[in-house]
């Protein structure tokens, strides 16, 4: 997508490029906000497909769910698939997981300048109390009042996370003019921070709905929301002003409950509060964060922002010394924490192949036993064999009820949905081609290399023009002897470890199990 000429836009575009710092927002995670938006018609599947893609964000994902943070969606039970976790979590709740993983990922990098820190946590924190107080207040889709808080401030952390020199000439001038970054950073970088994020929101395909609440308008402006979105955008304002504040709060208790009371009447006209509502709705943020934190093994002893929080929400006077060396660190913005603690690292959980089919039968089995629909099972089925077989394709067909054909269903892969349409062939026991072969003998079939020229005449031609595979395998399904299904996996390359016999073993799993799949389904 294009965006204005404006030119700290394109240098800031350029330098993320350059840097790649988030290269799952602009990619994996602007797609997955997307699919799961209330409009979007994007299937399980598809959604799955997405996370898979990115083969780190597929296992910080899967960390993150059996997490106790998430253990109230799923119950006791290990999730070893992302097909499982968005059929238990359901869109919402892993579009939450996805877009504030990207946050805490930066959060933890041990290089990052603790002011920059703090502002992830702000955002993040802005979030959760617009989640909460969009309960009490009866917003319709909390999970979107969620990431619209998130990322209201968008423009701002992007200009202190790229642009360094240019926001220390706007926190400069905001001092000497008494004045606010916003008010300031025009005079700056020729352009606000909301419109910095505005437009790198429509560059990274951000729903209409979080460009929407990105805009900044005036508390004196603000009016009584006609539609869900100018309330969802008015509570926006209202979470991330609110974090502002406590930011700057004063240090005594008495002072912040005072300041607190006349926040909270500036939204009137947005939507009713009351002081017990607001103290609730902050210390029910508070321990959602701090649990966060916990679940990602991030240090909240690090946090100045965490401790203020704890100080303003729990009651707990902070001593002289700790408002002293608070104000001291407040003045040191681009300190570097190089000593950080945060369990990430060495410890972190290797997952390999082997891992991924090994765990991921054991679930299949485990959900058998449970109340399933059919396609969740084989979506499962086929996801483990995409990722412990690691396959570049796969697609499972399913036995057209009206004609001899097999007729792609669904699948995991680059370009899989134009790959799954293509994927059709007729069944007929005269046809020489691997398919046939694979169904009419019942046996597993595996094609080393396409171009060996003993097996040209085998070869269909769409494996050829279409798919571009140097190695395939074929795995039937059939009951009583007749085809029901036949999954197709493949790997650009040849390499022998794809190939190992203990990995056909579990693929020989798989298939047994979507054979007892579709036998209690029948």
């Amino acid at each position: 997508m294009t965006v204005k000429k404006i030119p700290i836009i394109q240098r800031l575009i350029d330098i993320i490029n350059a840097h790649r710092e988030f290269p799952a927002m602009s990619r994996t995670i602007a797609l997955v906000s997307k699919q799961t938006s209330a409009t979007s018609e994007a299937s399980v599947t598809e959604l799955t497909n997405t996370i898979l893609d990115d083969f780190a964000l597929t296992n910080k994902l899967l960390r993150m769910v059996n997490t106790a943070f998430y253990a109230k969606y799923h119950g006791a039970g290990r999730i070893n698939t992302v097909s499982r976790a968005v059929y238990i979590l359901g869109f919402h709740h892993v579009r939450d997981a996805a877009l504030s993983l990207m946050l805490f990922e930066h959060i933890k990098n041990k290089a990052l300048a603790s002011e920059l820190r703090e502002s992830f946590l702000t955002s993040f924190m802005s979030g959760v109390i617009a989640k909460e107080m969009g309960r009490k207040i009866g917003i319709k889709d909390i999970e979107e009042a969620f990431i619209c808080s998130m990322f209201h401030d968008l423009g701002k952390l992007l200009t202190r996370f790229y642009l360094p020199e240019e926001h220390q000439k706007i926190r400069e001038l905001a001092v000497a003019q008494q004045a606010t970054e916003d008010e300031v950073a025009v005079s700056v970088i020729n352009t606000s921070y909301d419109t910095i994020g505005i437009e790198m929101a429509k560059h990274w395909n951000f729903s209409d709905s979080i460009v929407y609440c990105m805009q900044k308008i005036p508390l004196y402006k603000l009016t009584k929301p006609t539609n869900d979105l100018e309330m969802t955008r008015d509570l926006s304002i209202f979470s991330n002003k609110l974090c502002e504040l406590m930011n700057k709060a004063p240090f005594k208790l008495d002072e912040w409950k005072k300041t607190l009371s006349t926040f909270k009447h500036r939204f009137d006209t947005c939507f009713v509060t009351d002081e017990k509502m607001l103290t609730d709705v902050l210390e029910t943020s508070f321990n959602e964060l701090i649990a966060y934190c916990d679940n990602n093994s991030f240090s909240t002893d690090q946090s100045h922002f965490l401790k203020k929080l704890g100080f303003l929400i729990k009651g707990q006077e902070m001593s002289k010394k700790g408002e002293k060396d608070f104000h001291a660190l407040a003045k040191k913005p681009m300190q570097i924490l190089d000593n950080l603690s945060d369990g990430e690292g060495d410890s972190a959980e290797v997952v390999t192949p082997e891992d991924i089919l090994t765990k991921g039968i054991l679930e299949i089995a485990n959900t058998l036993l449970e109340s399933f629909t059919l396609n969740d099972i084989l979506r499962m089925i086929l996801e483990v064999m995409y990722r412990g077989m690691e396959f570049t394709h796969v697609i499972i067909s399913i036995k057209n009820s009206r004609e001899p054909y097999m007729d792609g269903r669904f699948g995991f892969g680059p370009k899989i949905d134009k790959l799954v349409k293509l994927f059709r062939f007729q069944i007929d026991k005269s046809l020489n081609d691997v398919f046939n072969i694979s169904l009419n003998k019942d046996s597993i079939v595996l094609i080393n290399n396409i171009d060996d020229v003993e097996i040209q005449s085998c070869i269909p031609a769409l494996l050829r023009t279409a798919f571009n595979a140097q190695t395939f395998i074929l795995i039937p399904i059939t009951l009583r002897k007749l085809p029901i299904a036949l999954i197709y996996g493949d790997w650009a390359k040849v390499d022998p470890k794809m190939l190992d016999p203990k990995r056909l073993r579990y693929a020989k799993t798989l298939r047994n199990q979507a054979m007892l799949a579709i036998k209690q389904s029948m």
